[in-house]
């Protein structure tokens, strides 16, 4: 799983003026980290100590952080919109409307740092498992979604065959891979990762994985034609493994992850193989949190740093391009979020963000671009 090609070594200083450059990057990552570590965000708090100061989960420290999440201003809203059986929104539609319903808090929680042992936790995911298909996958159409549908069409004089069969097949189409795959990173997180349902959910990734190493839709009638592999349904399954533990990894799992890995290397992240390596789409390179289907340079990079892969020189495109980003005082902002359509703001687009520097901050440790140590010293 690992590349062999090392990224742009550092050389060794020479002079006083390296050397002060040196020492004044040092200073100002130990300030963001106390930044990161302040009590107001306990998520960031609890993910800055733990990837970034490498405390262990015993540690009393991280233990506080962990606990006092579910006492933080996003977690209480989003709970505060929670129906009595788990679910957000319309019960019969986990999906829709997108960021706001059941599917979409899961992955929200999940990022956040929340986990099964909140009962209100346990209730949401029980809500969603309910809408996993046989062979593994996640719908984004539910029957009774299908059904109002259907209705929908024929009194506009669309010709279709019986209703529940006609509802059935939607159901069936619109198992998407990057729904599944996050679906399978989110509940992974909160603590389902011996679940069977995750587990079959896992197979079924494996199962549909396209000839090129990426992912589509395998169902949907939009990609029917499609050969080339989707950016948005590949970075979802990558995910979903990197949350698996090694040990955890079938050989067929690691297999799709190396062949997974290479379709978004062979593409530099984000870039056309052949057609001179030009942007493919100007809007990866916009950095965004949370993550839901969408992709950025960002969240590849997380993604393929956290599955071992840091000595391939395919990263160091994205990895200029982020560190371009990077503002003077050290931070990254958020330069792109569904505001206003998820149950509440996360951070405020366009400012200074924790989560995009804290992940940020975590991809250049990995790449060994971050010294752990001094990071400590905080």
């Amino acid at each position: 799983m690992h590349a062999s090609n090392v990224i742009n070594a550092s050389p060794p200083l020479e002079s006083a003026e390296d050397l002060h450059v040196t020492n004044s990057q040092s200073i100002l990552e130990k300030s963001l980290v106390r930044w990161l570590l302040e009590v107001e965000n306990p998520s960031v708090r609890y993910f800055t100590l733990r990837n970034l100061l490498g405390r262990r989960e015993g540690d009393p420290e991280l233990q506080a952080a962990k606990a006092a999440i579910s006492t933080s201003k996003v977690v209480i809203k989003m709970f505060s919109k929670q129906k009595s059986k788990g679910c957000w929104e319309d019960p019969a539609n986990p999906y829709h409307p997108k960021y706001k319903s059941s599917y979409w808090q899961i992955m929200i929680l999940g990022q956040l740092g929340m986990d099964r042992s909140d009962e209100r936790v346990r209730n949401a995911c029980e809500c969603v498992f309910q809408f996993q298909l046989d062979e593994g996958g996640f719908s984004s159409y539910t029957h009774e979604r299908a059904l109002k549908e259907y209705e929908w069409l024929r009194e506009k004089g669309k010709k279709l065959p019986l209703p529940n069969e006609w509802a059935s097949s939607m159901v069936f189409e619109h198992q998407y891979s990057c729904l599944t795959g996050n679906m399978v990173a989110a509940l992974t997180r909160i603590g389902y990762l011996n679940d069977q349902r995750v587990r079959k959910a896992l197979e079924w990734l494996v199962k549909i994985q396209n000839k090129d190493g990426g992912w589509l839709c395998p169902y949907w009638r939009a990609h029917v034609k499609d050969k080339h592999g989707c950016f948005y349904g590949t970075i979802c399954p990558l995910e979903a493994f990197s949350e698996v533990p090694r040990k955890n990894l079938t050989k067929e799992m690691e297999q799709a992850i190396e062949r997974g890995a290479e379709f978004l290397l062979m593409h530099r992240l984000f870039k056309a193989d052949h057609h001179n390596y030009n942007v493919i789409k100007q809007s990866w390179l916009k950095l965004g949190f949370p993550w839901f289907y969408g992709y950025n340079i960002l969240r590849g990079l997380d993604v393929l740093t956290k599955l071992g892969y840091v000595e391939d020189e395919r990263l160091s495109d994205a990895v200029q391009v982020l560190l371009q980003k990077r503002r003077s005082d050290g931070t990254w902002i958020l330069e792109s979020a569904p505001v206003g359509r998820m149950q509440t703001n996360i951070e405020v687009k366009g400012k200074p963000s924790k989560w995009i520097t804290l992940i940020a901050l975590r991809v250049l440790e990995r790449l060994h671009k971050l010294d752990r140590d001094e990071l400590k010293e905080k």
